[in-house]
């Protein structure tokens, strides 16, 4: 990102960065050894950068946050036992937005619809619901690849 960008992506993103509940987030892992709050991060870092690359216009501020809160489920999805995590956890991450940031419809729509395709019926209707579901694929991807060709810490 280029330096001007860097300086507004965090301008958007620090009242949600810094705020203490956001940042429990760090305590749960999301995809190998990348903890959720990171994951967030690198989700609202990539919708960003895509937005401009883009040029679509889609609102920064809006698309920032409901990037950082997309998982906002605040629990540990490997420990829980639950199996469906992946269908409901947007659902859920949604209305814990809600509850503690009192989000938009618009970002509450773009939380709701990021786990398409795997839930068929929440397809996102906005460029920036596009432009989360699309980033998050990309990270969970980086996340998931990188963890696995990263070599692990030698026993010596």
């Amino acid at each position: 990102m280029k330096e001007h960008e860097e300086a507004r992506f965090r301008e958007l993103s620090r009242d949600l960065t810094e705020d203490i509940r956001v940042r429990r987030m760090s305590q749960y892992i999301q995809h190998g050894s990348t903890t959720t709050y990171d994951h967030v991060l690198r989700v609202a870092r990539t919708a960003y950068r895509l937005n401009h690359i883009l040029h679509l216009k889609a609102d920064d501020h809006s698309l920032i946050r409901a990037s950082i809160l997309h998982d906002y489920y605040l629990y540990d999805w490997h420990q829980r036992g639950d199996r469906l995590h992946g269908y409901h956890h947007a659902r859920i991450a949604a209305d814990n937005a809600l509850r503690d940031f009192a989000i938009s419809p618009a970002e509450q729509a773009m939380i709701r619809s990021h786990m398409w395709p795997l839930n068929l019926f929440s397809i996102p209707l906005s460029r920036g619901g596009w432009l989360l579901t699309i980033a998050d694929k990309i990270a969970s991807t980086q996340e998931t690849v990188m963890d696995r060709i990263r070599p692990s810490a030698s026993p010596c």
